[in-house]
């Protein structure tokens, strides 16, 4: 059954990735694309600018590349994974849009299974790795961050986006579960017409994201920090104060201790899209 659940995950955010690339805080919308080098610095890690220049970094789960491009505009090199081709295509068209030339050369894309790492890439480590809302749909989030983390070089910084536990009552995770269960076995072209009759008005590729994949799963800060602290991240915090989860985890804050900002405070970037 888990295997099952994956391949349909894996398959609902292919199809999701090739035919709906457009919504809100997407690179089809201008404000985000405008203000994404800020919000990766300011809001979610908490560094200044200047920290990324030169950095060696993974975006682990690259999606459309809405972060890859606001890695690349803060000056750092970057290697884009994704289990999808179709992300893996989405990531570099939008790159040659919305970067420069020199930009663009800093990318490097690669095939990645986050629960079964490539040996080329398990043998690299990286200034920041960075993942935003895909662990938790690989059916096995903690091994996926320790994957992760142990990419992480020496002086790096980790940072991952995962759903909280606390975002949403038992009853309506469980709502949702049924939801999912129910429209899994559509085709993907009629589960989005559903969707879209569920859901009137809304933003499709936002809905079809919370939706179609089977796999979802929701976890605690506290669950974090117990699965990073042995990793070799003496400091694990949350950057934005939310029942989602924004953690940020560091190696040796020594090495950062000159770069860090404060922590942001409301209104927090994803609110424009309430």
């Amino acid at each position: 059954m888990r295997g099952l659940l994956r391949t349909q995950t894996l398959a609902s955010f292919d199809y999701q990735w090739k035919e709906l690339p457009e919504g809100g805080a997407l690179l089809s919308d201008e404000w985000f694309v405008q203000n994404g080098p800020r919000i990766i610095s300011e809001e979610l890690l908490c560094l200044r600018p200047d920290w990324f220049h030169g950095k060696r970094v993974l975006d682990a789960g690259c999606g459309l590349g809405r972060w890859t491009v606001g890695l690349l505009g803060l000056g750092c090199d970057v290697v884009a994974t994704d289990f999808s081709e179709h992300a893996l295509e989405r990531t570099q068209e939008n790159v040659e849009r919305h970067c420069t030339r020199d930009q663009a050369a800093r990318l490097r894309l690669e095939r990645a299974d986050l629960l079964n790492l490539p040996p080329d890439l398990s043998r690299q480590r990286f200034d920041l790795v960075f993942s935003f809302g895909v662990l938790h749909h690989t059916g096995d989030t903690h091994q996926a961050i320790i994957n992760v983390a142990e990419l992480t070089d020496s002086d790096g910084v980790l940072f991952v986006y995962l759903y909280g536990k606390r975002s949403l009552s038992n009853r309506d995770r469980f709502s949702l579960a049924i939801q999912r269960l129910v429209l899994a076995p559509l085709p993907f072209k009629l589960k989005r017409r559903a969707i879209s009759l569920l859901r009137p008005g809304a933003d499709l590729h936002h809905v079809f994201d919370l939706l179609s994949p089977t796999i979802n799963s929701r976890h605690t800060f506290e669950e974090v920090g117990q699965w990073l602290e042995p990793e070799g991240f003496p400091e694990v915090v949350q950057t934005i104060d939310h029942n989602e989860l924004f953690v940020r985890a560091l190696r040796r804050r020594e090495s950062v201790a000159r770069y860090l900002l404060p922590f942001p405070g409301r209104p927090y970037w994803f609110e424009r899209y309430d």
